[in-house]
């Protein structure tokens, strides 16, 4: 098996694999060209896609079409962040269902495997009949330490599954975080639907934080509470300034991935593409 990465990539790829040699015209046009050749190999592109989403998605088209008209027998994308998974329905009329239509481009292309990091919703995967999401749940509990009575949390019901597999490697309990609105004032609120927070360490976890508006509002409702409040995630975009807002509203930690670089980043997803690669 052979790995092609781009300089995004470097750092995951360590001294495994070839770089991609790639350059951008003047017009912003992009420009890709394979350093070895791949006839009859499987091959893995590993790219991050994160910032310039959209020029990642173009490059990585390049790529994959590249690869299968030279002649590669198989190949696959790493690509750790999946831009646009969080369109992965028609919320409203006429809405573009955006996730479909990148895997379904990049099925076009010649893609045979995809491999990405705690996708939003597994299930597009499985509806789109191509990928593997790669759970990054056991490098979470490695860097999770000196804990006590943990709990582990999640923003709402949807990510209720991350917090139960982070939960049985800690030996932790584990609950989501329920919304409830005053009817008289209309005040909202957030507390564990089913379990006391008090003088636990708490550990909140989703795939994504953007604006970290939801998780700030949970780590508010533990404030008091909760022994300790550690937040996790995989893709830490963190807009606005939103880590220090996570910080400032009580988070002693916030512990990301490497699928985006921040100052967060703990967690190194290069170690589960190379669990692939062997």
């Amino acid at each position: 098996m052979l790995l092609i990465y781009d300089e995004s990539s470097r750092d995951l790829a360590g001294t495994m694999g070839i770089e991609l040699i790639y350059k951008v015209f003047p017009d912003g046009e992009q420009y890709i060209r394979l350093p070895v050749d791949v006839s009859g190999q499987r091959v893995i592109y590993a790219t991050r896609a994160y910032p310039g989403q959209d020029k990642s998605i173009l490059r990585s088209m390049l790529v994959i079409s590249a690869l299968r008209d030279l002649g590669a027998s198989r190949v696959g994308l790493f690509m750790p962040y999946m831009p646009y998974a969080r369109q992965d329905r028609r919320f409203l009329d006429g809405e573009a269902i955006s996730i479909d239509y990148i895997i379904k481009a990049f099925r076009h292309a010649g893609l045979d495997d995809l491999y990405v990091v705690d996708i939003h919703k597994p299930e597009v995967l499985e509806r789109n009949g191509v990928g593997i999401n790669l759970e990054p749940f056991q490098l979470y509990s490695t860097a999770l330490t000196g804990l006590k009575n943990p709990l582990v949390l999640s923003p709402d019901v949807g990510s209720l599954w991350r917090a139960r597999k982070l939960a049985q490697l800690l030996e932790a309990d584990f609950d989501y975080l329920e919304k409830s609105r005053d009817r008289y004032t209309g005040e909202v609120s957030m507390k564990p639907k089913d379990i006391s927070a008090s003088n636990r360490d708490v550990v909140i976890i989703d795939d994504i934080i953007a604006t970290g508006g939801t998780i700030i509002n949970g780590i508010k409702a533990l404030r008091g509470e909760a022994r300790s409040i550690r937040v996790v995630a995989a893709h830490c975009l963190l807009l606005n300034e939103a880590d220090e807002k996570i910080h400032g509203a009580g988070a002693a930690e916030i512990i990301c991935s490497n699928s985006i670089i921040t100052p967060h980043s703990k967690i190194d997803v290069g170690a589960l593409m190379r669990q692939v690669m062997n």
